[in-house]
């Protein structure tokens, strides 16, 4: 139910999150992206499969990962300015589990895990460097939006089943990997430039304050106040901190050049 709940939903967020970018640049394509899309809907089955504990146990596990994707992210921002996309996805990919492996061992707690996993994307916000210009933007091809989806089909079929062949430590970092930053940020490098890249990257970075808020509220109520009621204040609490994010964003950057549409 899961596998099939990830690998039809998440083709279409990727698709929705490539349109967004391409609508409203970069910077705001990215501060959408940071939402929990995927992982919320994931973690609603599982905690009505298995409880609210379970739930809350898992949501540790999101927030640790989250510090990874932290890293994830100023890896990838860094060394998209002097290299292709194949080599800041390799680069991006390989801090991931790195990091992923060595803050599995630490045994952090929620809080301490929410707390660290901000830290690590605001960090990751302020060594991104701010770019004023994305570049030219060329005219895509009718397949590209396809071709996105089918990409994130195949990484998340990958990741699901090399997950049921590892430790549960291993493959609670390998089920958090940031697959639609993955596929878009690289899509974005590729047709776009390293500029637009980088943007999309900043805006990612803060946008995942949201996703924080998110799992640190079910977190630390899906036990007391119940499943539905926790998810239903932690979707209030990531779309008012997205919402705040977007509006200062807005108000503090110039106006990005409109992106190319598809060609026909």
């Amino acid at each position: 139910m899961l596998f099939l709940l990830k690998i039809t939903i998440t083709p279409v967020l990727v698709a929705l999150m490539s349109l967004a970018a391409r609508r409203w640049g970069p910077t705001i394509g990215g501060l959408v992206m940071g939402l929990p899309w995927m992982t919320g809907p994931i973690l609603y089955f599982l905690g009505l499969e298995r409880g609210e504990a379970y739930a809350a146990d898992v949501a540790v596990g999101v927030l640790v990962g989250t510090i990874c994707i932290g890293a994830y992210i100023a890896v990838f921002a860094y060394v998209a300015k002097h290299a292709p996309w194949f080599i800041c996805l390799s680069c991006a990919a390989l801090t991931y589990m790195v990091t992923g492996y060595a803050t599995s061992k630490l045994g952090l707690s929620l809080w301490v895990a929410a707390m660290s996993a901000a830290a690590s994307l605001l960090l990751a916000f302020l060594i991104t460097p701010r770019v004023k210009d994305a570049g030219g933007l060329r005219v895509l091809p009718w397949w590209d939006i396809p071709a996105r989806m089918l990409g994130t089909a195949m990484l998340v079929a990958f990741i699901t089943f090399s997950a049921d062949h590892l430790g549960p430590e291993l493959s609670g970092i390998v089920a958090t990997y940031p697959v639609i930053l993955t596929i878009v940020a690289t899509f974005t490098h590729a047709q776009w430039g390293w500029r637009a890249a980088v943007q999309l990257a900043r805006g990612v970075s803060l946008s995942l304050l949201s996703f924080v808020a998110f799992f640190l509220v079910v977190g630390s109520m899906a036990e007391s106040i119940g499943l539905v009621w926790s998810f239903v204040l932690a979707t209030l609490a990531a779309l008012l901190i997205s919402s705040l994010l977007i509006f200062f964003s807005q108000r503090r950057r110039p106006a990005e050049p409109e992106s190319v549409k598809a060609a026909d």
